[in-house]
């Protein structure tokens, strides 16, 4: 379905109930960046099936840090066993990015290996300074892909306590 404004995909969005319209909706809603659709975006990532959920975490991301009031529906989603839709909701909380740190830093101690996994990618590609305590911490961790993953987000964020870190 095609758009010519954001009022009428969000209209699509609140009103349709065919799937390809409102997939169609998601994605232009989150091309054109259009915030107020955010709470209604974050109740389709709690509520949809697998591949809205993963649609509507784009189109957050793209969305940016307007839709900070997302980040905690996501992380609560990064606990999904489906792992494509953890990788797009990984993917849009680093397009959120700075409001995403203090939620992704409490995910490096998650008991689910993958979330903490994935929070420790985000955290090294979003390159806050604010989470390099917690990498550090992190480097310590048992499972030796969680301690390869902090190393390189540290290396990534490459702040004086990040270099520290990694020449001891």
């Amino acid at each position: 379905m095609t758009f010519s404004t954001v009022e009428q995909a969000y209209s699509t969005l609140q009103q349709n109930n065919d799937a390809q319209a409102r997939a169609d909706a998601i994605v232009f809603l989150g091309e054109q960046q259009y915030a107020p659709s955010v709470p209604h975006l974050i109740e389709l990532v709690r509520e949809a099936d697998p591949g809205t959920r993963y649609l509507a975490a784009k189109a957050l991301g793209e969305i940016g840090d307007e839709a900070e009031s997302a980040v905690p529906t996501l992380l609560v989603a990064m606990r999904d066993n489906d792992m494509f839709l953890r990788v797009g909701i990984t993917g849009a909380l680093i397009k959120i990015g700075y409001p995403a740190v203090p939620g992704l830093t409490k995910a490096l101690f998650d008991r689910n290996k993958a979330v903490k996994r994935a929070a420790a990618k985000a955290l090294g590609k979003i390159g806050s300074e604010r989470s390099v305590p917690a990498l550090i911490n992190a480097l310590r961790d048992t499972d030796p892909n969680m301690r390869k993953l902090a190393r390189e987000a540290l290396e990534r964020i490459d702040s004086p306590e990040a270099r520290d870190a990694l020449n001891q």
